[in-house]
């Protein structure tokens, strides 16, 4: 084996090979990056850390030689290559450049069909890697994948090995194993066992068929009702002088009630799909799009009929459809009640389950931020410290009227009292600050800021904060600047993460909150979760 790469000497051959400015494929320069990379086996992971930037460059012939630069190295780069660059880490770096909560809204067509491409050709040529499958199906269940390419004669990729065939009997090895088994005895009783065995997984699999046919159903149901619902609110934008007709209105008050009727069914189902993430981001993602059109159809119809609301309130109220940068807030109020009549309260998680507690708590939550877009940050505006809700203050604020806040992150004064950890450990700290002020008009929501830092040695990536409160208060959280930290570096000040929490206690009740924090680290994803209740009383957060 040849000595391994010098420093810097793998970053220099790739940026020779990707010049955007040459019209042509640099071969000689592949060539040595390849030999580079098969040096030392420790040199895919950099290797591939490398082409993920060049991948996601805005520069289309920069990102196209990268591709090349890939297929090249997938050809000549053995097992070891393929094992990497079969991990969900760099698969994620592939999503994002076609994703368009992420990169895709700016990504060439050209780039994005090339990767589509691969990804296709690498589930055909490498069956064996599990999470490259998986990855591709979920692009497709998104529909940011409309039908699989057809992959060019001259395609540089390896042959393609046979494909297996996909079998109920394989997905559970044991049993596998175990009907092979029982079919190779002669002794009758084995063949009756292996017969009711078969039956058995032949009724798994179909109540698995009827599960995932009635979760698309449901979540094809509740994004047409809220687009319908969204279609016609705006079309109702010529009524702001005159009030809403009452055919129309009548129609809105029926969608409505679909609206509302479709969100417990939602959680149901999301209750259902917990061990599949992919199936139940779908389901989160659909009663995402429903609380937010129904907190548009509450200011549209409350301004119409409200002398005290103008339609540039509306307006500058109105939520974007299908906005990827506003944060989610799921509401599972109706469901929960559903849930506490047959005594088994639950909140459906991509992860794992909040535990139970000596206070119950699961049986009091009223709402869990569980969806964000980590790259993304809320607009911020240097003048103004909130979106006023419509319509006078009111006592008791619900989730639609906190939904329609927003606080932004430089016009917070922060309190001098001491701020409360909630989290420590694995070089990551989370700590809660505490806003001096309250939210101008509403003086039971009270600000608070998240913040997180590192001092591990590895980056942290997909870093995710979920938080619950009590059935009492109402909880919002703002987008994150953040989901990544770097390895802590001691010559350099610590980054950081922050993230505005809005907290509604109208009845002034103790402060509790349960928390989840997911992260990864060196590759392992983690899951932490706990309750937080040594709050400060709220009378002391505006001394000076």
């Amino acid at each position: 084996m040849s000595r391994a790469a010098p420093p810097g000497a793998l970053e220099l051959l790739l940026h020779k090979a990707t010049d955007p400015s040459s019209p042509e494929e640099n071969w000689e320069c592949i060539q040595r990056f390849i030999d580079q990379v098969n040096a030392n086996d420790d040199s895919s992971t950099a290797a591939l850390r490398l082409l993920e930037h060049k991948i996601q460059s805005p520069q289309e012939a920069e990102a196209l030689h990268a591709l090349t630069v890939l297929e090249m190295c997938v050809n000549n780069c053995g097992e070891r290559f393929h094992h990497e660059m079969g991990k969900f880490r760099f698969l994620n770096s592939l999503i994002k450049v076609l994703s368009p909560k992420y990169l895709g809204d700016w990504s060439t067509e050209r780039v994005k069909s090339r990767i589509i491409e691969v990804m296709f050709s690498w589930t055909v040529w490498f069956p064996e890697e599990v999470k490259i499958r998986d990855a591709y199906q979920m692009l497709k269940k998104q529909g940011i994948v409309k039908q699989d390419p057809k992959l060019p004669e001259d395609k540089i990729l390896p042959p393609p090995s046979p494909r297996p065939a996909s079998s109920i009997f394989d997905a559970d090895r044991e049993k596998s194993q175990l009907l092979a088994r029982l079919l190779k005895s002669k002794n009758p009783e084995d063949l009756q066992a292996a017969n009711r065995l078969i039956k058995g997984l032949i009724k798994e699999e179909q109540e698995k068929s009827a599960k995932e046919s009635r979760r698309a159903k449901a979540v094809q149901e509740a994004l047409g009702s809220a687009e319908a619902l969204a279609g016609m609110l705006n079309g109702c934008k010529a009524s702001w002088g005159v009030g809403i007709p009452q055919a129309s209105l009548e129609a809105l008050q029926g969608l409505e009630a679909k609206c509302e009727k479709l969100k417990p069914l939602l959680f149901r189902i999301a209750s259902e799909t917990v061990e599949d993430e992919e199936a139940l981001a779908e389901v989160l993602q659909a009663n995402d799009r429903l609380t937010q059109t129904l907190g548009f159809y509450q200011q549209v119809v409350g301004a119409c009929r409200s002398a005290l609301a103008s339609p540039a309130d509306v307006l500058a109220a109105q939520p974007p459809p299908n906005s990827a940068s506003s944060p989610a807030l799921i509401s599972f109020m109706e469901a929960e009640e559903d849930a506490a009549r047959r005594g088994n309260a639950q909140v459906a998680s991509s992860h794992s389950r909040l535990p139970s507690s000596s206070h119950s708590l699961d049986e009091e939550l009223m709402a869990l931020d569980l969806l964000s877009s980590p790259t993304e940050a809320p607009p911020s505006s240097s003048t103004t410290a909130e979106v006023t809700p419509l319509g006078p203050p009111s006592p008791l604020p619900d989730q639609s009227s906190l939904a329609s806040l927003f606080i932004p992150l430089d016009s917070i004064t922060l309190s001098t009292i001491p701020p409360v950890t909630v989290y420590e450990g694995k070089g990551l700290k989370v700590v809660l600050h505490f806003s001096r002020e309250a939210v101008p008009g509403w003086p039971t929501i009270q600000v608070m800021v998240l913040s997180m830092l590192s001092t591990a040695p590895h980056p942290l990536w997909d870093i995710v904060f979920q938080a619950a409160v009590p059935k009492s208060m109402t909880i919002k959280l703002q987008q994150a600047t953040g989901s990544r930290l770097p390895a802590f570096n001691p010559l350099q000040p610590p980054p950081m993460i922050s993230q505005v929490l809005l907290l509604a206690n109208p009845q002034q009740f103790p402060l509790r909150l349960r928390y989840r924090l997911l992260f990864t680290q060196d590759e392992k994803p983690h899951c932490e979760v706990g309750e937080v209740t040594n709050f400060p009383p709220a009378e002391l957060w505006s001394g000076s």
